[in-house]
């Protein structure tokens, strides 16, 4: 029998399907896309450590959880979060990517797409995909965001921040570029690169608002603390975009790193900044990076406070932490007759909060002006514990301030208690 030529040979292999055409994997992954048949188009590559999913509902990467659709609940994810290659599906029309849909550990079998391009290079998946959402509109844009930051080996950083650069983008999509900067740039050079892309996006002051502030969040939470730095020289209190200096202190706010902290601690002391930046140095200096120290600083400052907002930032705050100094410092506050009654309002709500037992409360009555005595006849009423509801049978009963044993008696009348129920008798019976 003769010998056909190789050439044949590989032409009819090729007609058959059984040998990969050389061309093919010549094209890009774009080429590839582009020249399939209108429709679905899938592809798959290796994922990103520390992401996982089931195939059908939700991704989880490094402990968020992205849905798709469907429940979960934390034992799903125990159960069936799978490590395994990225799928993506790409719905087009008239050429035109109209849909991404990302799936980890495979794809849902009625999601099977009419042209699968099988496995690509992560690399190229994801420069693919931040090509695409830098130019597609809307939706699809916006999903192809998270497909391309969970590729194995690849580098995001430059594409998501030509994406969150760009105005012509739609602001969600630059949010969630913006977004993700803070995750994927891990190495101290990297962080570096983006903490300055985010500042300049972040002083841009004809830039829209929201696109700004995440800038600014995702300042705070950059690796290695990169964005730090930057964020304490844009929160100077003499700057002169004062909505900027008060995002940037919010960002630092957020954050524990001990620079961050001090320039709270460092601008509550002093007291002189603008009321709303000091507002947010005083909630920030109370989150949950606070210790007894902050407390203390809050504790003593007080008093030097000018601004109403200022204060009822520091009673708020204490009220939060607790403790029982605290509490002891807001009982205190709320005794003072030279303070406003509304700060003596929340001052004595705050003392309630932070854990004031009933008792003390019920024994703070005889050092109380009458002020102070209308609203601790609401405190006992919303306590509803045995002892203030002593307190206030007997101030119904007999106390010298009609108007006080009046306003008693009103809260006692909500109480199902028998007791009370035959005092309001009683009462009634002596009218």
């Amino acid at each position: 029998m003769s010998r056909r030529p190789v050439t044949q040979l590989l032409l009819a292999a090729l007609a058959a399907g059984s040998v990969p055409a050389v061309g093919a994997r010549a094209q890009s992954l774009a080429q590839r896309v582009e020249r399939a048949p209108e429709g679905s188009v899938q592809f798959q590559y290796a994922a990103r450590e520390g992401v996982c999913g089931n195939g059908r509902g939700f991704i989880s990467v490094g402990g968020s959880i992205y849905v798709n659709d469907g429940s979960w609940n934390s034992e799903t994810i125990r159960e069936q979060c799978r490590n395994g290659p990225v799928v993506v599906l790409l719905d087009r029309a008239a050429g035109a990517v109209i849909d991404v849909d990302t799936y980890v550990g495979g794809a849902p079998a009625d999601r099977r797409a009419g042209t699968d391009l099988g496995t690509v290079s992560p690399r190229e998946a994801s420069a693919y995909l931040l090509a695409l959402a830098a130019r597609a509109e809307g939706r699809p844009g916006r999903a192809a965001i998270l497909p391309a930051v969970l590729a194995d080996s690849a580098d995001p950083t430059p594409g998501l921040l030509a994406v969150a650069r760009d105005r012509d983008r739609p602001r969600e999509t630059r949010r969630s570029a913006l977004s993700w900067l803070g995750r994927v740039a891990e190495s101290p050079a990297a962080a570096t690169r983006a903490a300055e892309s985010l500042a300049g996006v972040a002083r841009d002051a004809e830039d829209q608002m929201p696109v700004r502030q995440q800038a600014l969040s995702t300042l705070g939470r950059l690796e290695h603390g990169a964005g730090i730095p930057l964020l304490i020289q844009l929160a100077r209190p003499q700057a002169e975009d004062s909505w900027l200096a008060r995002e940037a202190l919010d960002a630092l706010a957020r954050s524990g790193d001990p620079r961050a902290r001090e320039l709270l601690r460092s601008m509550v002391a002093k007291a002189d900044a603008p009321e709303a930046q000091l507002v947010v140095a005083v909630r920030g200096l109370a989150r949950e990076y606070a210790t007894p120290r902050d407390a203390q600083l809050l504790r003593e400052v007080y008093p030097r406070l000018q601004g109403e907002r200022a204060r009822q930032s520091v009673l708020q705050s204490i009220a939060e932490l607790g403790g029982s100094a605290n509490a002891r410092w807001l009982l205190e506050m709320a005794l003072r007759t030279d303070e406003r009654q509304q700060l003596r309002r929340q001052a004595l709500n705050g003392a309630a909060r932070a854990g004031v037992p009933a008792a003390e409360l019920v024994r703070l009555w005889d050092r109380a002006d009458q002020s102070l005595k209308e609203l601790l006849l609401a405190q006992y009423a919303e306590s509803g514990e045995r002892v203030a509801v002593d307190r206030l049978m007997a101030i119904a009963k007999g106390d010298e301030d009609r108007q006080l044993r009046r306003r008693a008696v009103q809260y006692l009348s909500r109480s199902d208690d028998p007791r009370v129920k035959a005092l309001l008798a009683e009462l009634a019976g002596e009218r």
